[in-house]
């Protein structure tokens, strides 16, 4: 053959072939690589309890610069949205994505796609987000994206702790004995008037589960361990050198407070609720979440109160230890509904939602902590604030099986010690084994 024909021929071939591979292309038959600002996710559907002013502001401002991804937020009750959910699964009506709290992952996790280590790695997701947030990591992959961070911490009456003539709150809760007797104040019939601190009961006192809990996690112990990627009730465990139990030691320390014959006695079952005794001005010391704080000021404007990170442990007198500082934290992330029909937009939406830019624009718009490593070191010079991201860092949970039967749990381990039925260390074990039931239903 000429050889001054074979390069037409060439040619021509290139052409038809390329002709076909566009044709099956456009035809589906075959797909063709697309650029990431190619691909279009759709419509994806948020549900959760942050207020919709501020999600909406954040949809407004931020996501809807992304022409990829259009994503609507309803916003649902904090009591009623797990059934809500439930409900709108059973329909066929559910959203795309769910923005859970640390305590309903169990529930949930049948209802949930993990985000597999392939797409984000763990390294990556433990560099990026809070410790707390390692919660939300399972064997097999990511229950779901943090994108919120609640701590806990203390609020104190200026004017109360002025009048004794105490200028600084309390760091360690052994200073709450000396305290006592120079803020309780009992009228002549033996009734607290003013009391130095709602600890000791349970059923009046705000975020019980919260407090005892974080007492239960600075005496050394997560509540529920993690063996071998399994899930087991850590209440009772071995002290120092196989001494006392650390968590009894808690325990007796919150329950002080509640006993008419002892000298640290601040609180009982007739009182009001705390944070309606904190916000009357009867109550020195209130332990609530960070976004508490402007409701707490609406409330009552003329009161004159601050806040700080909540006290620690003091180091044990046989080591000389100094425990883990530690606060609870109450932690909200993004998780991928399984009957989802959008699982890429879901996923993409997810990762939106927990992305630098997302994160502080609704830190911002909720005045709480941002729950992302690249933005909580940029230390504000706010006062509140700054003990707000003080408080985020030192933030832990633990991973509750049943929200409502857990609080029960505590609630009747409580009762039972402050009414003197079940020593300390008995009602510990019934708890343990109370909470080992709970968790039997996940054992992987």
């Amino acid at each position: 053959m000429n050889r001054s024909n074979i390069f037409p021929m060439v040619v021509t071939g290139i052409f038809v072939v390329l002709l076909i591979l566009g044709f099956l292309g456009f035809s589906d038959k075959l797909p063709l690589p697309k650029r990431s600002g190619d691909v279009n996710y759709g419509s994806v559907t948020v549900w959760g309890t942050i207020p919709k002013i501020a999600m909406d502001k954040l949809i407004g401002d931020t996501l809807s610069k992304d022409q990829r991804i259009v994503i609507k937020y309803t916003q649902k009750g904090l009591s009623t949205i797990n059934s809500d959910f439930v409900e709108a699964l059973a329909s066929g009506d559910g959203p795309d994505v769910i923005l859970l709290s640390q305590d309903s992952v169990l529930k949930t996790l049948d209802k949930i796609s993990l985000v597999p280590y392939s797409v984000i790695t763990e390294r990556s997701f433990r560099d990026s987000f809070l410790q707390e947030g390692a919660m939300f990591l399972r064997p097999e992959g990511i229950a779901a994206l943090p994108v919120t961070i609640d701590p806990i911490v203390m609020y104190w009456n200026k004017d109360i702790f002025t009048n004794a003539l105490v200028v600084t709150p309390p760091t360690l809760w052994t200073q709450f004995y000396d305290l006592v007797p120079k803020i309780t104040v009992r009228s002549a019939d033996g009734n607290i008037a003013r009391s130095l601190v709602s600890f000791g009961e349970y059923r009046n006192i705000s975020h019980a589960k919260e407090l005892v809990s974080l007492l239960i996690m600075q005496a050394g112990t997560p509540i529920v361990a993690n063996p071998n990627n399994g899930l087991a009730p850590a209440l009772v465990i071995p002290g120092p050198s196989g001494g006392e139990n650390p968590v009894i030691g808690a325990l007796r320390f919150y329950t002080e407070f509640s006993k008419p014959g002892k000298d640290a006695y601040s609180w009982n079952r007739s009182l009001p609720y705390s944070r309606t005794m904190f916000e009357s001005g009867d109550l020195a010391l209130y332990f609530g979440y960070a976004s508490e704080y402007h409701s707490i000021q609406a409330k009552n404007p003329h009161l004159n109160f601050d806040v700080t990170v909540v006290p620690q442990a003091s180091a044990a007198p046989t080591s000389g230890k100094t425990p883990n500082r530690l606060t609870f934290g109450q932690m909200q992330g993004a998780a991928i509904v399984k009957a989802s029909k959008n699982q890429e937009g879901a996923l993409y939406a997810a990762e939106l939602l927990s992305g630098h830019d997302s994160i502080a624009s609704l830190s911002a718009a909720l005045e709480l902590p941002p729950v992302r490593n690249d933005l909580i070191n940029n230390r504000p010079t706010d006062a509140v604030q700054s003990v707000f991201y003080d408080s985020a860092i030192l933030s832990r949970g633990w991973v509750d099986p049943s929200p409502s039967e857990t609080d029960a749990l505590f609630m009747t381990m409580l009762d039972d010690i402050t009414s003197g039925r079940t020593m300390i260390s008995d009602a510990l074990s019934v708890a343990q084994n109370g909470l080992g039931k709970l968790l039997d239903v996940y054992k992987q």
